[in-house]
């Protein structure tokens, strides 16, 4: 769990034109993340994922759904950089191209998410880009 250990929290998410929040945690024993997106804005949007760290190799899997329709799984991991990467390892969707995000500038308060889309697995453009922002703990009275 310690190369997602930094997404693990709850997170107010923002971008150009809309907000939502994210909620991540660790179940299982510690073995499962488990995230639970929302967007509220512009669009009502949802989405849930599970990610595993493979036991054979220094590489997680995601398995990715949404209130859409959409099913994506990734492999992915920390990279020399200090970023995380998940990637779909194949073409995926009717637009048949590769999909993966980039988490960067990560620190204890927050990080940089990127969603990209390539044709080449290479080549990647720029989708959608959100700025999380760890949402501060609750103190006692």
């Amino acid at each position: 769990m310690d190369a997602l250990g930094f997404w693990v929290g709850e997170w107010d998410c923002t971008w150009t034109d809309g907000h939502g929040a994210n909620r991540v945690t660790t179940e299982f024993e510690g073995h499962v993340v488990v995230e639970r997106f929302e967007s509220f804005a512009p669009d009502r949007f949802s989405g849930f994922s599970v990610s595993v760290a493979d036991r054979h190799s220094d590489r997680w899997r995601q398995t990715w759904v949404d209130s859409t329709g959409n099913y994506w799984h990734f492999v992915g991991g920390s990279e020399p950089d200090g970023t995380f990467v998940f990637a779909t390892p194949e073409r995926v969707d009717e637009e048949q191209v590769f999909k993966r995000m980039v988490f960067s500038d990560i620190t204890p308060e927050g990080f940089d998410w990127r969603w990209e889309f390539a044709a080449d697995a290479t080549t990647w453009q720029p989708s959608w880009r959100i700025r999380y922002a760890r949402r501060p703990s609750a103190t006692a009275p």
